[in-house]
């Protein structure tokens, strides 16, 4: 039997999850080495299944007949845990095919990530895999652990810990301790954890295979990662789009940010980690929230359980001091939440509790004074949590921590069941006594989060409020511009499959097939043309040597702007083409291209680069100097949904050049969005076909867009 891209609910993934029977190759007695922690485990735990010691140096373990390999075991084996020398491996690996076992975990490690001797044995393991049809995880790998059933086929310490209730978060990690490292603070956090998978060097299943099964697992809310490098990043792509489509949050940490970061990830897994600026892009494209340490992962969690929505994100902040709240409110607004001015009804409703001097503007500042008054906390977050037009979020301090204040905790929950808004509890400490402690539980047990750093909760406010309205808008890539019919798209493809390489002018041409709306212009091959095609187009005109193998014309000095007359036509042509023989005295010239000028627009480039991981990616920016020195861009994976077009334009620190400045009319946003997604569309359909393309620049009109120039690198057979 052989698996390929089966679904999860076919592939063999829940037999790593819901195995009727484990063996431990290596089994051991000694809790602290590889093959003994997870036998101890099983075998002490609520585990209901069988358990099978494997190691020819016993007769018994634990009371338990051990076995001299897998294939003395008399029943069926769902799944094996290997912690053998790595020069073993392949050999109790084709012992357990042979048995007919349906998944395996390799604890070893020395394969992929030592070499290219290494990588020759973890090919062996992967074509085994694939001809047998039993799963691999790892090698080189921490293992798994469902809590729900106590399959416990790890190693790592950290993993014994007692998970928290609600059970909601399951991990998945290419790094086995950095994972359990999350795991761990996950758990201290008080966030419960469903399971956890370390995927290693994915000689067989991969990170997305594991991500994919929990999808479909009902007690699993939101999956946490640690990722290196995707194996198959079209794989990981249609899993974060199901995983946007039915709404669980994937919550990554990605790194190899640097070129040192990213030489530490090949070394370790065997992954390369691709370019970041592409990760980043697909993360905002298929709403997969970035973190950068394991609190940011567990913050959402707590945030995330309550089932309310953030997605507005409009924030009132109540605080007991002036110089926190204005923090606050800075930290909001840096972080793209919005800290709205409060009037009318609510703001005559929160000077009723407030003191003289304190204010309602937003942050509000209740002051010291609130300090033995419990009523003045409860009739402000009452006042806040009435006002639906204005206010999403309430961010509050934990004035129940205060000494006089016994009953405001009872407040808060009052408070907190009459409405569906949410509000997030900032404490500065723990409970350190066991009122305090109580007072907590109270809040906790009605379901209002509760963080202990400001700063942190403002940041998972920001990211669930964006990862909501995400969700809420979706993905949906078709309805956008219509493809060509079959035969133009098959012209199209003949010709980027002919072996010579293309000029502007025949760029142009197939971007024309797909209604991309290029300049009005013609190829003359004499100076009479050329004059006559600029009469027709009206001066003045751009003259351009046509050359697939002349890329740079600047520099070849084959480019004349802003010809306005017969007489410069003829002299712009002959200088031109003598320039070019100068350049490239090889090179085949096409013709010179006549084309209009095009003015009162907004230059932009949109260009597309072939990422080794994601394919096809998709820039768009300004163009001139915000391109070359500020790197003012945007990037999608093809193929965009309109969506997509719309926040690379957003993106962009540039944009308000095209909203239209010192009195120049709006470009033509439609237009923009409408040319991104026809050259997605010329993309998707010959992507492979193509290295690079470029349209540097199309302006944007104040009505409409024309490319003035562009490029397109042709794929090297």
């Amino acid at each position: 039997m052989q698996h390929g891209d089966a679904s999860s609910a076919t592939s063999g993934i829940e037999y790593f999850f819901k195995p009727r029977s484990i063996a431990i190759v290596g089994a051991s007695e000694d809790r602290r080495k590889p093959g003994g922690r997870p036998f101890a485990a099983l075998i002490e735990g609520d585990y209901s299944g069988k358990v099978f010691p494997i190691n020819p140096r016993y007769e018994e373990l634990a009371g338990r007949r051990c076995y001299t390999t897998v294939l003395g075991v008399p029943d069926d084996i769902d799944m094996a845990i290997v912690s053998v020398p790595a020069v073993a491996v392949l050999e109790v690996l084709e012992q357990c095919a042979r048995k007919g076992v349906k998944a395996a975990v390799v604890f070893s490690a020395g394969f992929g990530e030592v070499g290219a001797e290494g990588e020759a044995e973890q090919e062996k393991i992967r074509k085994l895999s694939r001809e047998s049809g039993m799963r691999v995880l790892g090698p080189n790998c921490f293992g798994i652990m469902n809590v729900r059933n106590a399959v416990m086929a790890t190693f790592a310490s950290e993993l014994e810990m007692k998970s928290t209730s609600p059970r909601t978060l399951s991990l998945v990690a290419q790094s086995g301790a950095f994972g359990a490292r999350m795991f761990e603070d996950a758990t201290k956090a008080g966030v419960g954890c469903t399971s956890f998978t370390s995927v290693g060097n994915e000689a067989d299943t991969e990170f997305s295979d594991f991500v994919d099964y929990l999808l479909d697992d009902p007690d699993t809310k939101i999956i946490g990662g640690y990722l290196e490098g995707a194996k198959d990043g079209a794989k990981l792509k249609r899993v974060a789009e199901r995983a946007l489509r039915v709404q669980k949050p994937l919550l990554i940490t990605k790194v190899g940010r640097t070129r040192a970061g990213s030489r530490a990830a090949s070394s370790h897994t065997g992954s390369l980690a691709g370019a970041d600026e592409i990760y980043d892009a697909f993360f905002r494209q298929m709403g997969i929230v970035r973190i950068e340490h394991p609190d940011e992962m567990t913050a959402f969690a707590i945030l995330h359980r309550d089932g309310r929505d953030y997605s507005g994100g409009r924030v009132a902040i109540l605080s007991g001091s002036g110089g926190h709240g204005v923090m606050l409110a800075d930290k909001c607004e840096t972080i793209g939440l919005s800290v709205p001015e409060i009037g009318g009804h609510t703001r005559a409703k929160l000077e009723r509790s407030l003191p003289a001097f304190g204010s309602g503007k937003n942050p509000i500042d209740l002051t010291a004074a609130a300090n033995g008054k419990p009523e003045m906390p409860s009739g402000c977050l009452r006042a806040l949590a009435e006002d639906e037009d204005n206010i999403d979020v309430i961010l509050t301090m934990a004035f129940f921590q205060w000494e006089h204040s016994k009953e405001l905790a009872q407040e808060f929950v009052d408070i907190y069941r009459s409405t569906n808004k949410p509000i997030v509890v900032m404490a500065h400490d723990r409970p350190d006594s066991d009122e305090a402690a109580a007072r907590f539980a109270l809040l906790q047990s009605a379901g209002i989060p509760i963080l202990y750093d400001q700063f942190q909760a403002a940041e998972a406010i920001a990211k669930l409020s964006w990862y909501q309205r995400k969700a809420k808008r979706g993905r949906v890539v078709d309805g956008g511009p219509q493809a060509p019919d079959p035969a133009a798209r098959a012209e199209v493809r003949e010709r980027l499959r002919a072996g010579e390489p293309l000029s502007e002018f025949g760029c142009k041409q197939l971007l024309k097939s797909y209604g991309i709306p290029v300049t009005r212009e013609g190829l003359a091959t004499s100076a009479e043309m050329a004059v006559e095609l600029s009469r027709n187009l009206a001066y003045p005109v751009a003259l351009k040597v046509q050359s697939g193998q002349i890329l740079h014309k600047t520099e070849a000095g084959v480019i004349r702007l802003n010809v306005a007359s017969d007489q410069e036509v003829t002299r712009a042509y002959e200088e031109v083409l003598a320039n070019a023989r100068s350049y490239a005295p090889q090179a085949r010239v096409e013709g010179v291209l006549v084309q209009e000028m095009v003015r009162d627009g907004v230059e932009v480039i949109i260009g597309v680069t072939k990422d080794p991981v994601f394919g096809p990616a998709i820039m768009f920016g300004l163009g001139g100097i915000f391109v070359e020195a500020l790197r003012d861009v945007s990037f999608r994976i093809a193929p965009l949904a309109r969506a997509d077009a719309e926040e690379m334009i957003d993106e962009i620190r540039g944009r308000r050049v095209l909203e239209g400045m010192r009195g120049k009319p709006p470009a033509d946003r439609d237009a923009l969005i409408d040319t991104l997604l026809k050259v997605s569309q010329f993309v998707a359909d010959h992507g492979d076909q193509i290295d690079e393309l470029d349209l540097n620049p199309l302006v944007v009109l104040p009505k409409g867009a024309k490319v003035v120039d562009a490029l397109i690198t042709k794929t090297s057979r």
